[in-house]
């Protein structure tokens, strides 16, 4: 049987901040007596990079090493040692200026913890357990965070002497530090004096930069990809202004920003703007440096989700699908004409009815709405989309009660709900409600309606008593009458 270690720590999932404990303890177990030097416990941090560029004729390789962290322990120092389970307890501190963890294309920062049995002799046998290290960024302590930023972009589209007016646009942000699951909120200013063209839709997207540094040779590589993107189909037409005002969401699992350039993984993001112009031009691009940390602002904490959200960007057809099924709420000047005399108000009835007649409602509902139209899901859009809630009222001779399981609040009224969900069924009278349990679902009654209820139930017995008795006599006279048909 092999020589197997379990790494046991005190978290399921091994992440830490930085200038936190590591608590756990590792249970090696072997088969046999082995020789040994030592066998000692490692906590390691470190960054390397590496990549290569091909030419005409040779191949150029660049790499990489940065240590951030090692301390070892030893935990045996004999030299025989015995077979069996032995348990090592753990506790080992992160430094607080290690940086956090992060990959790219091109190089990483990992920390390890390791279990290594050095031998005299053949290869050493070493039990690795990766760890997540994430450096703890406060954006409150620096004042720079908490600044607005901002970007501003004049561009010209074709050149002379078909050269059209400018495209002045400016991003705006309230301050630059997020942190993951955090809005960020933006402010676009456009204004489109071109006589030709139209900005057909914005592209909005955070964007993650990496920056790897080569020791041997010295040089720097970059590397950069999407991590959300969004898109805003608004149009802004030729000779006209426009505002957009925004936000959008960073990841859960985004890495924080690297502060010190000294650093051989260096990474940090921007908010990216793309004005969409088409027609073979290229796109107007606006970008904005921002810093992500651990502690959101003060002034900012109220956009920060606790999961992360789903959007889906609405197409054309889509916003007129939702704007279709989404109800007008009526509106104050139409609640006081309805207040208003009629006397006064005939003249604005007199042209109301002038006005042609629109046939919009008319129309046949087209394949796309009638599949859409029943799901608020499929509906999805940034626009809160509120929809009017039928309230049926509280009497039981509705049946809103389709399922078999029992209602919410209604698990103690002693009502069986295969009896409630038919209208006229067994125990009920003629209007499906059951005598005994009206009382708790609708409220207390009242002294009168008692007295008749009770009334009601008295002359059902006794028509009963009084019809049983007859149908029984009718039976005998029956039999009687067929028993003397047959002597004769």
């Amino acid at each position: 049987m092999p020589t197997t270690c379990v790494f046991q720590l005190d978290r399921l999932n091994p992440v830490y901040n930085s200038g936190e404990y590591i608590s756990g303890r590792i249970l090696l177990r072997t088969d046999k007596v082995k020789r040994v030097n030592a066998v000692y416990v490692t906590l390691e941090g470190e960054a390397k990079v590496q990549w290569s560029m091909s030419g005409k004729s040779e191949t150029a390789n660049y790499s990489g090493h940065q240590q951030y962290l090692h301390s070892r322990t030893n935990v045996f120092d004999n030299t025989l040692f015995r077979a069996g389970v032995h348990v090592y307890v753990l506790t080992l501190r992160i430094p607080p200026d290690c940086p956090s963890t992060c990959k790219g294309p091109y190089g990483y920062i990992a920390y390890t913890i390791s279990l290594t049995i050095d031998k005299p002799w053949g290869f050493d046998e070493v039990f690795r357990k990766p760890i997540i290290v994430v450096q703890t960024l406060d954006l409150n302590y620096n004042a720079e965070f908490s600044l607005p930023v901002k970007d501003e972009n004049l561009k010209y589209l074709c050149h002379w002497p078909c050269i059209s007016g400018p495209i002045c646009s400016t991003l705006t942000l309230p301050a630059s530090g997020f942190t993951p699951l955090q809005e960020v909120p933006f402010r676009l200013e456009v204004d489109n004096q071109s006589p030709h063209y139209d900005i057909i839709g914005v592209e909005v997207s955070i964007k993650q930069h990496f920056v790897f540094l080569s020791r041997k040779p010295v040089k720097r590589n970059f590397y950069s990809k999407t991590l959300v993107k969004e898109l805003i189909s608004d149009r802004t037409l030729r000779l006209s202004k426009r505002q957009y005002e925004s936000s959008i969401c960073v990841p859960i699992d985004t890495p924080r920003s690297t502060l010190n350039p000294n650093y051989i993984v260096f990474l940090h993001y921007t908010l990216q703007v793309k004005l969409k112009t088409g027609y073979f031009h290229y796109d107007t691009d606006l970008s904005v440096p921002i810093i992500v940390g651990t502690i959101s602002l003060q002034h900012l904490r109220d956009s920060v989700h606790t999961q992360q959200p789903v959007r889906r960007t609405p197409t054309p057809e889509r916003q007129r699908l939702i704007e279709r099924v989404t109800p007008r709420p009526p509106t104050v000047e139409e609640d006081s004409a309805g207040e208003a005399d009629p006397a006064t108000d005939e003249p604005h009835r007199v042209i109301e009815d002038d006005e042609p007649p629109s046939y919009d409602s008319c129309l046949p509902p087209s394949f796309s709405f009638a599949t859409l139209a029943g799901s608020q899901q499929t509906l999805g859009s940034n626009a809160a989309v509120v929809l009017q809630r039928i309230h049926l009222p509280k009497f039981p001779g509705f049946s809103t009660l389709i399922g078999t399981a029992p209602a919410h609040g209604m698990e103690d009224s002693g009502l069986d709900m295969h009896m409630y969900r038919s209208y006229g069924s067994l125990n009920t009278d003629h209007t499906g409600r059951s005598l005994d349990t009206f009382g708790s679902l609708c409220g207390p009654l009242s002294e009168h309606v008692e007295e008749q209820e009770q009334e009601a139930e008295e002359n059902l017995d006794v028509t009963a008593q009084v019809h049983r008795p007859i149908q029984r006599a009718t039976v005998s006279e029956v039999n009687d009458v067929l028993q003397d048909e047959h002597l004769f």
